[in-house]
């Protein structure tokens, strides 16, 4: 289109031209055509300016939802894990800018189970929040001593009364992945090919995993498995091995206090388990505890911080590579128990 201020010049040069040297229709007629060739010329050389769509971002609270969404839209979408470092979610506290890219982000996708107890804390968009458990609340472990208990100089921390470790039950991940995908269908349908592809191939892969925790949950099926755990996390690992859960509450880092190395010692002694489950950021703290017992430390990635070293599905399997390999031991020497109460406790 011609600017206004353009149609005044022209129309102003086209009326000082004597009238006997151009009679009025003539006059009118150079007008039109002069109008629209210049028009013509200055649209064709201005084109229109369309803004480009906004790239849809992804917030999440968890590595295994960072790599699920990754996986699924890491190129069309940009993923960001809000919690950094060696942060773990149950006890982080949020930063003014991990709010605010929440808060900006097209969703936020929490794990649920109280893994995010901070959520009480922070304003964010409701609307915007999609909790991936919502298909499987029923399937939640309780926590029937949800109390407060002293560590070492940190002092009292309380435990929350859902295990939220949920990733652990390939089955319970692959509900996750399946709400995480129907989001990003929602917000990406353009790129349904590649989201659908990629969570198909993602599927397959803790598929097996399944498979491979149901061999092992019938390859112990004759025993009652006893095994004590620092900590109530693996609860949904051994509920699907059919095992039974003791558990005593160690700091989830370290330093161990001398008072937490009696307390296991003594629910060792006590309870004498097939195995004993350690979180791996403790496997240092309990190298020394470890060799004096015949009983094994088995060591679970509860794969809760990024590894650069391996992938998700590499640690998750690795986690079942120990598993296997404390069964084979165990039978190996005798150790697996004898039928009795298959509830877990937590050891006074």
């Amino acid at each position: 289109m011609c600017r206004p201020d353009e149609l005044i010049k022209r129309s102003r040069w086209l009326s000082q031209v004597p009238e006997p040297m151009l009679p009025r229709t003539r006059w009118w007629a150079l007008l039109l055509t002069l109008e629209l060739y210049l028009c013509g010329c200055h649209s064709s050389s201005e084109k229109p300016t369309v803004a480009a769509p906004e790239r849809v971002t992804i917030a999440v609270t968890s590595y295994p939802l960072l790599v699920m969404a990754e996986t699924m839209a890491g190129s069309v979408a940009d993923v960001e894990l809000v919690i950094t470092g060696d942060s773990t979610s149950p006890d982080w506290k949020p930063t003014s800018d991990a709010v605010q890219t929440m808060q900006k982000a097209t969703r936020i996708l929490i794990s649920g189970g109280d893994y995010e107890p901070w959520l009480q804390r922070v304003t964010l968009p409701r609307s915007r929040l999609i909790d991936t458990a919502e298909g499987y609340y029923e399937q939640f472990v309780r926590i029937p001593d949800a109390v407060i208990h002293q560590h070492g100089p940190d002092g009292g921390h309380s435990h929350p009364g859902v295990v939220w470790a949920t990733w652990l039950d390939p089955r319970l991940a692959m509900s996750q992945l399946e709400r995480t995908r129907d989001v990003l269908l929602e917000l990406l349908p353009e790129s349904e090919g590649t989201i659908r592809s990629q969570a198909d191939s993602l599927m397959n892969e803790i598929r097996q995993l399944d498979i491979r925790l149901d061999e092992l949950a019938l390859a112990s099926a004759e025993a009652n498995t006893v095994v004590l755990g620092d900590a109530p996390v693996y609860q949904y690992l051994t509920r699907r091995l059919n095992w039974r859960l003791d558990y005593v509450h160690l700091p989830k880092h370290g330093p161990l206090s001398d008072d937490d190395h009696l307390a296991l010692q003594q629910a060792i002694r006590t309870h004498q388990p097939s195995a004993v489950f350690v979180r791996s950021t403790l496997a240092a703290e309990l190298e020394g505890l470890q060799s004096d017992t015949e009983i094994p430390f088995v060591i679970i990635d509860l794969c809760e911080v990024v590894d650069d070293r391996q992938l998700l599905m590499q640690r998750l399997s690795g986690n079942l590579d120990a598993v296997g390999q404390m069964l084979a031991n165990s039978k190996a020497s005798g150790r697996m128990q004898s039928p009795g109460d298959q509830r877990g406790q937590m050891v006074e």
